[in-house]
């Protein structure tokens, strides 16, 4: 205590006291926005140019420390003189330090702003438009009444407390008295990975569903950045896990490698960067074939129904069209919003990390190389400004999930629960292998660049997964207005999938990504029909 002190002192002294507490100001900016400076940027904006034109006498002195004072008094006075407070002071304006970068002229569409110039990604308007007008198209747009009235109900669902906001999978389980069991799994590369069974309860109609069934097995694979929560949190009736428990079904619950249930390893630390450096292959490769063998030979079926949302899609149909044999292993695979080809994904996010983005490298430098957490200024460019103009909920479109995938239909008072479990965790290279998808418009494995990829894969080019080796029955299910799954790519994952036996496309106006798992309508637009289907391929097989 005594040597910070005495840091602190010797700091006020040279009149640097600022520095000891805050960086730089400018990397912590998000530099593809244009942002408002605050008086303590502007005070360290004179600083630097006082410092630079000027010899300063000891700050021993009270003589300079009066005048120190009497600056900062002048800096303040000019700054609120010079500050219209209904439109922003961009960093352009003020930054006279010709060693920094500056940014050019403001472009703004629908409330989205940039700084656009010779030292910005963005050149006109034209490139914002590209990157989001599809996304904007296809959100929930709110009257100004609207807004009002679903941030009232969010406020009022986050003050209730409702316990699903903090419960894991088995006290939710438990909650709603499933029986459940936790169970873990090795991969052969070394994460450790939980999963959980649920017990049907032993209704009359679950013991009949039981007998006809004979206690099939259905593997359900969360999606990017969530975990096995995200099947339970409508709870009985309404979630997919509890209806299927509900018809005798032996059900698994899955979780993938740097989730809230995946986050330890036999020699990597999640504090440690190289615990996060996977990307979707790993997850297809390693996580999903042993979470499947595990399943088969502690249930003793041969085969099992695997449901997979988003993630859980490119990891069925990577591992399968990778490692043939694991067809062998699949009853049949229902793929909910399925991402295999991503050439015409509506994400904002995800098309401003593709490799040919003008935001690229900015992205990636910002994002670094471990687990994906961006920060709030991050999200807020990446699609959180063009969330909260049109939704009016700034917690809301603070969450990564909403703004990558949109919010879509979801009740005000359930976002608290979704947001109390999302994000679960993720790589910034699964990302970032998405976003090669959108450039390369292949479902193909990780791109290292053609020096690695030639040590790796024996050629300059990652390779394509082979989608004819996916012979296993396949029923898809969509949704028109889906941002991270296009209609056309579906189609085109259609085409090429040997074994297609249905496509069902949910029809409703507002229903997205997201509410394939957490909209009220999810029950009777998707699950009652995927129910079905798995009964059918029963018949059929």
């Amino acid at each position: 205590m005594k040597a910070f002190a005495l840091l602190l002192c010797l700091a006020l002294t040279r009149g640097i006291a600022g520095s000891i507490f805050r960086h730089d100001y400018y990397p912590e900016m998000d530099r593809m926005k244009a942002q408002p400076l605050d008086f303590d940027q502007l005070r360290g904006i004179h600083h630097r140019n006082h410092h630079k034109h000027h010899h300063h006498r000891s700050a021993d002195s009270s003589e300079s420390q009066e005048k120190y004072l009497d600056d900062m008094s002048q800096d303040r006075a000019t700054f609120q003189e010079m500050t219209n407070w209904n439109t922003p002071l961009f960093a352009a304006t003020v930054n006279q330090d010709e060693s920094r970068p500056t940014y050019g002229d403001i472009v703004s569409w629908k409330g989205v702003q940039f700084a656009a110039g010779p030292n910005s990604p963005i050149k006109d308007q034209r490139e914002i438009e590209k990157i989001f007008n599809e996304a904007y198209k296809t959100m929930r747009h709110f009257t100004e009444e609207e807004k009002k009235q679903f941030h009232s109900s969010y406020l009022a669902g986050e003050k209730m407390e409702n316990e699903d906001m903090r419960l894991n999978s088995s006290q939710l389980l438990k909650k709603n008295n499933y029986n459940v069991e936790e169970h873990t799994v090795k991969t052969d590369d070394g994460y450790y990975l939980t999963l959980f069974r649920i017990v049907p309860k032993q209704s009359e109609n679950a013991r009949m569903e039981q007998n006809t069934n004979g206690r099939q097995v259905v593997f359900l694979a969360h999606g990017l950045m969530g975990s096995s929560d995200d099947w339970l949190l409508m709870g009985p009736q309404k979630s997919l896990a509890y209806m299927l428990a509900d018809q005798g079904y032996d059900v698994w619950l899955g979780n993938n490698r740097g989730s809230r249930y995946a986050r330890r390893h036999a020699s990597k630390h999640e504090a440690q960067q190289d615990f996060w450096q996977y990307s979707n292959d790993e997850i297809a490769l390693h996580d999903t074939p042993a979470m499947i063998d595990y399943a088969l030979n502690t249930s003793e079926q041969r085969k099992l129904n695997y449901v997979g949302v988003s993630q859980g899609t490119t990891a069925i149909f990577a591992l399968m069209a990778s490692k043939p044999e694991y067809n062998g292993k699949i009853a049949s695979v229902h793929a909910i919003a399925p991402m295999v080809y991503m050439t015409k994904v509506r994400s904002p996010l995800l098309r401003m990390i593709a490799s040919n983005s003008p935001f690229y490298e900015r992205l990636v430098e910002q994002l670094g190389s471990g687990e994906f957490k961006p920060s709030k200024e991050l999200i807020h460019t990446v699609g959180g400004e063009m969330c909260e103009n049109e939704i009016g909920c700034k917690a809301i479109c603070s969450n990564v999930n909403f703004v990558m995938a949109g919010v879509g239909d979801l009740e005000s008072d359930m976002a608290p629960v979704v947001m109390g479990h999302l994000p679960a965790g993720a790589s910034t290279r699964q990302i970032r292998h998405y976003g090669q998808g959108v450039a390369s418009h292949e479902f193909r494995k990780f791109d290292h660049g053609p020096e690695i990829n030639q040590k790796v894969y024996g050629q300059a080019q990652p390779p394509k997964y082979k989608m004819s080796n996916v012979q296993a029955p396949v029923v898809l299910y969509s949704t028109k207005n889906d941002w991270m799954s296009h209609p056309d790519d579906v189609s085109r994952l259609r085409k090429e999938l040997p074994n297609v036996r249905g496509h069902h496309l949910v029809t409703e106006e507002q229903f997205s990504n997201t509410d394939f798992l957490f909209s009220d309508k999810a029950p009777q637009a998707v699950y009652e029909r995927l129910i079905k289907n798995i009964k059918q391929n029963q018949e059929m097989n």
